[in-house]
């Protein structure tokens, strides 16, 4: 017997249709931005605590997003190839350096399209063409792209290595841009692992390089390094030193060309207000950074951090309109860590409410983390879901999800967050010691 004809399904029940290959990720991502909330629970109270898996999509909508992902795939095959002709030609003609260069920029194409393992491949195999060559630009470059890499699939022991090959062969070949931004790189993986007064000291030995060279001539490698010297101020509570820092970012960006780097300016003056509980401030400065031409990921990370802010000024509802601003904004992104960020941030808000039924945002956040891993992002939601649970009574649960998230933290090489984790194990242990009362 045949079943009934659908004219709409749920993400949950399509992405169930498709296999796992990796050559089919893009058509679950646009299924998921087709997707639109269900009209019919609407009024359903618990629609507010739906992730994506419960929003509908509809059998055009389906058809439409399956002609867009195979011509985007064909696209990139098509590119893959063409990528791959002058690297052969180069290489035949004995111009090897030209060959590395072109894997490089092949890499780049693809990290930029979200394909960071396929990415790294590409710099692994420039880097092997580059090693023997007596120019050691392109091992420079290949080096740090599989840093930068490295960073964003959380492997910070690996990122932090390549970094510092990168850096001491630019020192040796004369390259100071290259330096400078190698150890940039360095101080931003120790940021990543809690350990500020390190990295600290890297952005410093970094900004030394230049020295008495002419700020202009470094203004795109300077501009991140002064605010993230700012942000670090502003984390470790030396605010007037923030103000400096970030004042010498504006003054660089406002000028430069990268609409990215002024918006990430907006974000660190926003959260140095908020810390000066400037709030109004705060909010002005995160406006600013939304009026930028920025892409969907940084909008979605702006209102999960405007969320916060409101949860800090006590408008929960507020936070909760927030939430779904980066939840829209998480789905045009395209990309599966911004969406489990965003889900980790929804959960929180959620906690803040001390609604139970926010667990379904941290249980998505946990495994869009697991399945295409993120550990760092796995971890951070370990330890938030574990405040829920503590909340709700379930102390052994919690207990058990901060062991993890202090596990996965301590495989990173996150002291700060290690440290954090442990402290909070400990309030919860004494919470639970059973008092003896002495009989008679």
């Amino acid at each position: 017997m045949s079943s009934l004809r659908r004219s709409e399904s749920t993400v949950e029940e399509l992405l169930a249709l498709v296999p796992e290959l990796d050559d089919l990720e893009l058509l679950r991502l646009r299924v998921i931005r087709a997707a639109v909330p269900d009209p019919g629970r609407a009024w359903d109270s618990s629609s507010a605590y739906t992730t994506v898996d419960k929003r509908i999509v509809s059998a055009e909508d389906v058809e439409r997003s399956i002609g867009e992902a195979e011509e985007s795939l064909r696209q990139y095959v098509t590119s893959l190839y063409e990528g791959l002709r002058p690297v052969f030609r180069a290489y035949y003609e004995g111009r090897d350096s030209e060959s590395a260069d072109l894997l490089v920029q092949l890499g780049e194409r693809m990290e930029a399209s979200g394909r960071l393992k396929g990415a790294r491949q590409c710099y692994r195999s420039a880097l092997t063409l580059a090693l023997p060559l007596i120019e050691k630009g392109p091992q420079i470059l290949a080096l740090r792209r599989i840093a930068r890499v490295a960073v964003a699939l959380a492997d910070f022991q690996e990122a932090a290595q390549y970094y510092d090959r990168s850096a001491q062969l630019a020192r040796d070949d004369g390259d100071l841009r290259g330096e400078l931004v190698a150890r940039t790189g360095t101080a931003n993986v120790l940021v990543w692992q809690g350990r500020w007064p390190e990295a600290e000291l890297k952005y410093r030995e970094a900004l030394a390089l230049i020295g008495t060279v002419e700020p202009a001539e470094f203004a795109q490698e300077l501009v991140p390094l002064f605010y993230n010297l700012g942000m670090l101020a502003t984390r470790m509570a030396r605010l007037g030193e923030a103000e400096e820092w970030l004042a010498r970012a504006f003054q660089l960006a406002e000028n430069g060309e990268s609409t990215v780097d002024l918006a990430a300016c907006h974000i660190n003056l926003a959260q140095l207000r908020e810390k000066q509980g400037r709030f109004e401030e705060a909010h002005a400065a995160y406006d600013q950074a939304r009026a930028l031409p920025v892409p969907p990921a940084i909008l979605s990370a702006i209102a999960s951090d405007l969320a916060d802010l409101s949860i800090r000024d006590g408008h929960v509802s507020q936070a909760e309109e927030w939430g779904r601003v980066a939840e829209e904004h998480a789905i045009a992104a395209g990309s599966a860590y911004i969406l489990g960020r965003m889900y980790q941030g929804r959960g929180n808000i959620a906690r803040a409410r001390g609604d139970e039924d926010g667990f379904t945002f941290y249980e998505k956040a946990l495994e869009i983390s697991r399945e295409k891993g993120y550990p760092y992002l796995e971890a951070e939601t370990l330890a938030d879901y574990a405040e829920l649970r503590r909340q709700s009574g379930g102390v052994e649960e919690a207990s058990a999800y901060l062991e993890r998230a202090r596990d996965i933290f301590n495989e990173l090489g996150a002291v700060r967050d290690v440290a954090r984790v442990q402290s909070t194990l400990s309030e919860l242990a004494a919470s639970i010691q059973v008092p003896v009362v002495a009989g008679d």
